[in-house]
């Protein structure tokens, strides 16, 4: 008798939807990126902030209380959900800052520092532990980490520390959301986020105000707009396929995150870059693929894309 691991591949026919829509979901995140980095030269953090939470709402706010009504506001276990939207609030700051500094290419390239993370921590925090192959991942992601940052610690600038902060309050941000991640819906979960973490950057939006143009208010809602739309796209991605069959897709932001770099910035990552990305990739497929702790972090992805 045959018995068939409940999250095995599913048939090819069902794969490439899912496939299509991650990916899709991968590169609207990155095109998000690459507009907060365009405005990070004219807008302050704060301002950029709020107009990119304000735009994601005002796309998943009424899909959420059509279906939801009242519990957008006040979800189960709302301390854990208060502390998700205070984690990814520091993660959406410290990227904003990051991208200010480095290309977006690189900038993503070191947040991808949050799978081992995340792997490393959760005997602790989850009581989830890995096999070989998982650590194995784990040093070889740190090692392609450690290769884009080209750590001359004299040297480093900011941005570098802005963005290896970015993947540090991503990482807890999805451990905690594994930990709530039965309590509510994830349309719940990722638009109270937002609320929350549009109500905590508003003060200070409001407090270093300036000017705003009509192209620059465009921009920001676009950009929230974008970072909702590929909420939706992950969401369903996942939905459709197990997270180890898309594991190796996921990592497809790299690329994309190059590709945006190049058309807005004429960013081209130089040889030594790519290689460190292609480890941090190939070491995040090993940790995908070889645990429990892989495919959570895997799932989480779809479940967490509002940030």
């Amino acid at each position: 008798m045959t018995t068939t691991h409940p999250e095995a591949e599913a048939p090819l026919a069902s794969i490439v939807p899912a496939v299509m829509l991650l990916v899709a979901g991968l590169s609207t995140a990155s095109l998000s990126g690459a507009l907060l980095k365009l405005m990070s030269s004219e807008l302050n953090i704060a301002m950029m902030t709020a107009g990119r939470y304000t735009g994601y709402l005002l796309v998943l706010m009424p899909l959420a209380l059509w279906k939801y009504g009242g519990q957008v506001f006040a979800p189960p276990q709302w301390s854990a959900q208060f502390a998700r939207a205070v984690l990814i609030l520091g993660a959406t700051l410290t990227f904003v800052y990051a991208v200010m500094f480095l290309p977006l290419a690189n900038v993503v390239s070191l947040l991808y520092i949050y799978p081992f993370l995340v792997a490393a921590l959760s005997p602790w925090v989850l009581g989830e532990r890995g096999g070989p192959a998982v650590w194995f991942g784990v040093a070889g992601g740190f090692a392609g980490v450690l290769i884009v940052m080209r750590p001359d610690l004299g040297a480093l600038n900011a941005g570098t520390w802005a963005a290896l902060a970015t993947g540090v309050f991503y990482a807890l941000h999805i451990m905690l959301t594994r930990k709530v991640a039965n309590a509510a819906p994830a349309l719940v979960s990722n638009t109270f986020m937002a609320l929350v973490a549009l109500a905590l950057i508003l003060p200070f939006a409001i407090s270093w105000w300036q000017p705003v143009t009509a192209r620059q208010a465009l921009i920001l809602l676009v950009m929230g707009a974008v970072n909702a739309g590929a909420h939706l796209l992950l969401s369903n991605a996942f939905k459709r396929a197990s997270a180890p069959a898309l594991a190796p897709v996921t990592y497809a932001g790299l690329v994309a995150a190059t590709v945006w770099g190049l058309l807005f910035f004429a960013d081209v990552p130089d040889g030594v870059t790519v290689t460190g990305m292609v480890l941090i990739a190939g070491s995040g497929i090993m940790v995908a693929q070889s645990s429990k702790i892989g495919r959570a972090i895997a799932r989480r992805r779809g479940a967490s894309a509002g940030g």
